[in-house]
């Protein structure tokens, strides 16, 4: 049989449970809650907004010019600049040049201009076989064009390019590489 000591015993019982379960809903609430305001505090003082996995196509006329795709960007409202990280970006061709697809650490995509800063381990593949690779390329978008300061390597079907500076026109794929140049004819198909 149950007696009202134990029944009073019981609901002492609830009362304890019940209580710790609703401080426990109140401290984790509060601490999400303290977690996301942080999350928020760690952007940088000058960066506006911030995005993950990005997409962006530059078109003139109708005619796709290049896609821009980044796993983050962080746009700077006071210089009007967007900083990039992880970059891809596909400069269009035609049939006979192919597209150009450029990767590196991360860029700057700076928004007036449309042009684009890609710097670290930049890497650029054609899809007719063209690759150069070099430390930063810029894509002047105005006259659509890539171009460095930097040494850069260049390799072409049989013809292998170092040396320091480099213009690319990706519609033409005709490139001028500007000093220190170094060239092999590499035997054979490659």
């Amino acid at each position: 049989m149950i007696t009202s000591n134990k029944i009073r015993q019981l609901l002492a019982l609830f009362v304890v449970v019940a209580s710790l379960s609703i401080a426990a809903v109140i401290a984790l609430k509060v601490y999400l809650a303290k977690e996301k305001a942080e999350l928020l505090r760690q952007l940088p003082k000058n960066i506006d907004v911030s995005l993950e996995k990005i997409h962006y196509t530059e078109t003139r006329d109708g005619v796709k010019k290049w896609d821009l795709l980044a796993d983050r960007a962080d746009y700077e409202k006071g210089r009007d600049v967007t900083h990039l990280t992880g970059i891809r970006l596909v400069v269009a061709g035609d049939r006979a040049t192919g597209d150009i697809l450029l990767t590196a650490d991360r860029a700057d995509y700076h928004n007036k201009s449309r042009d684009v800063t890609l710097v670290g381990k930049v890497v650029a593949k054609s899809s007719t076989g063209m690759e150069f690779d070099t430390n930063s390329v810029a894509y002047v978008a105005a006259s659509s064009v890539i171009r460095t300061s930097d040494r850069v390597r260049f390799v072409d079907k049989s013809l292998k390019v170092e040396g320091v500076g480099m213009v690319l026109v990706p519609s033409t794929k005709n490139v001028r590489i500007l000093r220190d140049v170094t060239a092999e004819i590499i035997p054979g198909d490659r």
